[in-house]
């Protein structure tokens, strides 16, 4: 491993004002991070800038970005493509909010996602396993059902980002076998905290998911810092430090 010492497992570069000025400073700061896309635009745009080691691209296609038309059946098709120079893909999932579901778009998301997962699968190796970071908004088990189907469940590392599920999906899941990324907002809910004492200490990331807006000026200390009260909530959960075993896993993950 090398001398990290923070990582962000979900964070959107493409929403930063200056994505190369926080992967510049991002290694005096001791921080490494995935940042994960919106669409499959974003890796190409920013993949060839942040060639940092401590630093992994996400090719993605957000659900709301295909329900609102944002990203195109086109745009798939070229996400598909694209999955043979990356193994790691972020983000993508579903969401199953009300506003996302309207006039078909959940068969639209399901559809879109199961061909990510499948090709993921076709496509991971026992060394190079397909690294999936997922949103699960009011769907969990769906997710959960087409990462079985597809074989994804068996042949990624499928991290669920900002776990906000039932305790049974919950379960379900970590027998499922995946992982899970935590951040400081998720840890402001009573059950963010009680789910924070069970996630399996082999399968825990830190993640900020920031910014929440487009054109956003912040900074590597700004994400060390939302880390840094996120490994505390945690710690505070489980009753240790977390910090080690997080690193070694975005190290056995992401390999920083």
């Amino acid at each position: 491993m090398s001398n990290l010492t923070y990582f962000d497992a979900h964070v959107h570069a493409n929403l930063m004002d200056s994505p190369l000025n926080v992967a510049r400073s991002s290694h005096d700061a001791g921080l490494g991070f995935f940042t994960c896309g919106v669409t499959p635009h974003d890796y190409l745009e920013l993949a060839p800038q942040l060639t940092q080691d401590n630093i992994r691209v996400g090719l993605g296609a957000h659900p709301w970005y295909i329900s609102d038309g944002r990203v195109t059946q086109k745009d798939i098709e070229l996400l598909l493509e694209l999955m043979e120079q990356t193994s790691y893909l972020g983000e993508i999932g579903l969401d199953f909010s009300s506003r996302y579901c309207v006039d078909g778009l959940q068969d639209l998301q399901v559809k879109a996602f199961t061909k990510i997962c499948a090709r993921a699968a076709e496509l991971s190796r026992n060394d190079q396993p397909r690294v999936l970071s997922m949103h699960t908004v009011r769907s969990v088990d769906t997710v959960l059902d087409i990462l079985e189907q597809t074989g994804a469940a068996q042949e990624c590392v499928s991290i669920i980002h900002w776990f906000s599920g039932s305790s049974e999906e919950l379960q379900r899941a970590i027998k499922l076998g995946c992982w899970f990324s935590v951040g400081e907002m998720s840890l402001k809910t009573k059950r963010g905290r009680e789910y924070a004492k069970v996630y399996p200490k082999d399968k825990l990331l830190t993640e900020t998911d920031l910014p929440s807006s487009d054109h956003t000026d912040i900074d590597s200390t700004y994400i060390v810092d939302s880390l840094k009260r996120a490994l505390l909530g945690l710690s505070e959960a489980r009753g240790y430090s977390v910090q080690s075993e997080v690193m070694a896993n975005a190290a056995g993950v992401f390999g920083v």
